[in-house]
Formats: C-alpha cells, sequence, structure tokens
C-alpha cells in the first residue's frame, strides 16, 4: 500500500461554495482508494477490528473506508460511514444533526421473502405489486434509506427495518420515522447497480450536499432516485 496522500480537511462552507451552516458533504470512495490505506492512520478501535477481520473481501471493503475517512480528515462528529463491494460512502452532516449513511451494491435476492420478513406489512404488500423488473431497485432504496436510519437514531437494524417505513404517493416519497425531530434523506444512484443512502436527523427538509469522488478528487453528480422529508404524522401507515 502507497500510504495517504496530504488529507482534504472537509470544510462544509468551502464545498458548498460559500453556505454557512446548511451544507452537508458526501463523499465516494473509489476502490482505487485502497492503494492509500495506511494502518498507521487507524484509531485504536479501527486496528481492533482489522485485526479481526476474515476474508479479502471484507479487508477490502474496510481499507477503502479508512483510507477515505483518512483523506478527508473530518474532526466533525456529525459523520456516517458506510462501505460495500470495495466502495465506501461518507456523509458529514450540518452541525447539530445526526447524520447516517449505507451503501449497498444490488445483488439478486429474494425480496419479497425478505420484505415479508422484516419490514412493515404496508412495504411488502408495495413489493408484491411492483412490477418485477421494479423490485430490486426497490428492495435497496428502502433498503439503504433504513439502514441510514438505523445509525442516524443509533437503532438496531432489525428495529430500523420495521419501524422506519417508506412509500411512494402521488409520485413522492413519504416516510414514518421513530423520532420526535425533524428528518431528511435522499438515496443517489452514484454507479447503476450501487445505491447510497444519507439520512439526516434533525432538519426536516435536506440541505444542499456537495458530492464528491476520490480518488482522484473530483465533483460529482449523481441522479437523485429518492428524496424524503419528515411528514404530518396523520400521513403515515399504521405500524
Amino acid at each position: 500500500m502507497h500510504g495517504n496522500p496530504p488529507a482534504h480537511s472537509a470544510n462544509i462552507t468551502e464545498l458548498n461554495g460559500g453556505a454557512t451552516g446548511i451544507g452537508a458533504a458526501l463523499w465516494l470512495g473509489l476502490p482505487a482508494a485502497r492503494e492509500y490505506f495506511d494502518p498507521a492512520t487507524l484509531s485504536e478501535a479501527d486496528r481492533t477490528r482489522f485485526a479481526a477481520l476474515r476474508g479479502a473481501r471484507r479487508r477490502a471493503d474496510f481499507e477503502v473506508s479508512r483510507a477515505l475517512l483518512a483523506f478527508v480528515d473530518s474532526s466533525a462528529p456529525e459523520r456516517s460511514l458506510s462501505h460495500s463491494a470495495e466502495y465506501a460512502a461518507l456523509f458529514i452532516a450540518p452541525a447539530g444533526c445526526s447524520a447516517g449513511v449505507d451503501l449497498e451494491m444490488e445483488r439478486p435476492r429474494d425480496v419479497i421473502r425478505l420484505a415479508r420478513f422484516a419490514f412493515h406489512e404496508s412495504e411488502a404488500l408495495a413489493f408484491e405489486a411492483a412490477p418485477q423488473a421494479e423490485r430490486l431497485p426497490l428492495f435497496y432504496t428502502l433498503w439503504t434509506l433504513k439502514e441510514a436510519f438505523a445509525k442516524a437514531l443509533q437503532l438496531p437494524l432489525i428495529d430500523a427495518l420495521r419501524r422506519c417505513v417508506f412509500w411512494r404517493e402521488a409520485g413522492e416519497w413519504r416516510g414514518k420515522v421513530p423520532t420526535e425531530s425533524a428528518w431528511s434523506a435522499m438515496v443517489f444512484q452514484p454507479r447503476p447497480q450501487l445505491f447510497l443512502a444519507a439520512a439526516l436527523v434533525g432538519r426536516n427538509r435536506f440541505p444542499q450536499v456537495a458530492q464528491r469522488e476520490w480518488p482522484p478528487e473530483r465533483n460529482a453528480d449523481w441522479p437523485v432516485i429518492a428524496l424524503a422529508g419528515a411528514p404530518a404524522s396523520a400521513d403515515a401507515p399504521r405500524a
């Protein structure tokens, strides 16, 4: 491994062209980031995790995510990290908000069986009603949203899968999340089979978000496939 290049300071004001206090940053680490992984940059907790990892794929995912974390070099407490298929995502939220991010690479799954087992009943019914070609993208949209909120709300994943509920109504996304705080979320598709959800607790409108990829470092503009904010409680399906 080559070790990390000079770290980039993830300054939200800078990344959003001068916006103050309203922006967020979302980074996508590419597989090539693994070349910059340096074990010396790991925290004590991450050194323990790294030593315990088994399997080349898990180690590769970890190395990409920690190389990205070292490169961005953000001390912001409002951040969340995820990895999948040798990609990594880092979400840095505005001050005072809780952040959650999840990144998943699409692969064939029995989504109806999984939805019946783990999701809200209304979501399982939506899968059954959806055309076959739409089921897998819908599954990963919902899964990444739920796991991102599991991190933002510090919920066990199984609780988030059942209690964070999302649906489409009149072409718009709505949701029910177990918090009294305002919340918002977006799901991006940085690559055709890669789903990236960022969840924010503390704001009911998702802020302007700077999208960056590395390496090499560059601006990005990923397709948005879902956008949701806190609805009135009366709009949510019954649990």
